[in-house]
């Protein structure tokens, strides 16, 4: 997106008196006036638009199911191994992802930074941040590859994980860990590309990266020629390799010469201590948040774990609808991430309001809508996935849980985001740890152990917590406390 000073253009008036006319002598008369035309790419002027808001959620829905069905696709192919192995990828990369959060989260801030920085049309410093975050990236990455295998046998043994899939998944998140610095590299361009704006890339890779890593995991976990069939450990091989083939795509779009020239992204700079405050400032929060949260939901898995057959069995189905209806939440919280950010940089505040509040009514009605068409076809879904009248009936219930927290939970996503855009996060980290840890966690215990409610408990427990950091979110935003806020 170019943008241009608005350009004035002079108007001539010429002026014809009839009297002069007359008596043969013509006169004309100059006078200026001043038309302005306003670029419609001027952030700092333009106003904020359904249709815009349409354009950046539309693209990130579609690659984030896309890369949901990557996660279907090889939890498919597993089960031809057996359960063993299905259980260990489900389990593995669900682990992984916790524990890489942090980082994962302290990355995505660039898009903070970046986004506000495009705004105000300081074009170099966007490319400067790109370069800081990427020597972070990349040294957090090979500590994470070098340090946290060792460690993935302890946390399995600390989390009590069934013997029976332990070896397979462990051998599935050492692989996958091997890939840090590819993943947090690849993390870093998606991030930059975010803040610029550019949302039709991550749906092209996310694309191209789905399609390459179908074939890859069949062809490493089952063998082909030469290549031996490795089972589990072959797809995370597909996935690294998937990755790998990310990261050269996104680093190509981030490095092309156009934005070489506009943001001097291939023009390296030196590490600057005051950059890395900032980072710790605004970014390091986020990460602390994506921790808390991830860390809170593994608790709560596994909680889930100990829980009668029928119960667990019940759960995942409606969590996996629930997943699927939350991701459009995501997709529009990160394209609001990006527009607050840069009408926050373009000290347009007015458009920056504007684009959250219409986030904010697409989201809720769209998770609204999925919910109620869930909590519709409740009878249908569950006996799709389970013969067992058990689990069904423990599933139809639940359904009644899901739909009553959506609007808050859709509020809570998007407020989130629009509050990132603007660098409001370290307040949202408050409220994410208070949620989770301080309201699901201990109340999930307290109605099993001393009201026996167990799954049900559970989802009270979730619900309440979902409710309650959704109306905080929404607080802090109404308040408008964000408005003051400028990443340095």
């Amino acid at each position: 997106m170019q943008v241009d000073e608005i350009k004035e253009q002079n108007g001539e008036c010429v002026m014809d008196s009839a009297e002069e006319n007359k008596a043969g002598m013509a006169g004309k008369t100059d006078e200026a006036s001043d038309a302005s035309v306003v670029d419609p790419n001027d952030l700092s002027v333009r106003k904020a638009s359904v249709g815009e808001l349409l354009k950046n959620a539309f693209p990130l829905i579609i690659s984030q199911a896309s890369m949901s069905f990557l996660a279907l696709a090889d939890t498919y192919f597993m089960g031809w191994i057996g359960p063993e192995a299905q259980a260990a990828v489900g389990f593995g990369g669900q682990s992984v992802f916790c524990l890489l959060s942090l980082f994962f989260g302290l990355i995505s801030g660039l898009t903070t930074f970046v986004s506000q920085y495009f705004g105000a049309k300081r074009h170099s410093d966007c490319g400067k941040m790109l370069w800081h975050m990427l020597y972070l990236a990349v040294g957090l990455g090979i500590v994470c590859a070098i340090f946290m295998g060792p460690l993935v046998d302890l946390m399995l043994t600390a989390m009590g994980t069934n013997p029976d899939i332990f070896d397979v998944t462990s051998e599935y998140m050492t692989v996958r860990l091997w890939a840090c610095p590819i993943m947090f590299t690849a993390y870093t361009f998606l991030s930059f590309l975010r803040g610029i704006g550019n949302i039709r890339t991550q749906l092209i890779v996310a694309i191209l990266v789905v399609v390459a890593n179908i074939p890859l995991t069949y062809i490493f976990a089952f063998g082909l020629g030469p290549i031996p069939a490795f089972g589990v450990a072959g797809a995370a091989i597909g996935t690294v390799i998937a990755q790998g083939l990310e990261m050269l795509l996104y680093g190509s779009v981030v490095l092309k010469r156009k934005n070489a020239l506009q943001f001097a992204t291939r023009r390296m700079v030196k590490p600057v201590l005051s950059a890395y405050a900032n980072i710790a400032k605004v970014a390091l929060p986020v990460g602390a948040a994506w921790a808390i949260e991830n860390w809170g939901w593994l608790v709560y898995n596994l909680y889930i774990t100990t829980l009668p057959k029928e119960q667990a069995a019940a759960n995942a189905i409606v969590q996996v609808f629930m997943y699927v209806a939350w991701t459009p939440g995501l997709a529009i919280s990160i394209a609001t991430t990006m527009m607050v950010g840069q009408y926050m940089g373009a000290k347009n505040i007015k458009s920056a309001e504007k684009s959250a509040h219409y986030a904010i009514i697409m989201s809720i009605v769209c998770l609204l809508s999925l919910g109620i068409m869930m909590f519709i076809l409740r009878y249908v879904i569950a006996e799709a996935f389970s013969d067992d009248a058990v689990v069904v009936d423990i599933a139809v219930k639940l359904f009644y849980f899901a739909i009553a927290y959506q609007i808050f939970d859709a509020a809570g996503v998007t407020t989130s985001g629009a509050l990132r855009g603007a660098g409001d996060t370290r307040f949202p980290m408050l409220i994410c740890f208070i949620g989770i840890w301080g309201v699901m966690l201990p109340m999930m215990f307290i109605l099993d152990y001393v009201y026996n409610l167990e799954i049900y408990g559970a989802w009270i427990a979730s619900s309440a917590a979902i409710i309650l950091c959704g109306c905080l979110y929404f607080a802090r935003f109404v308040r408008g406390k964000w408005k003051t806020m400028f990443v340095e």
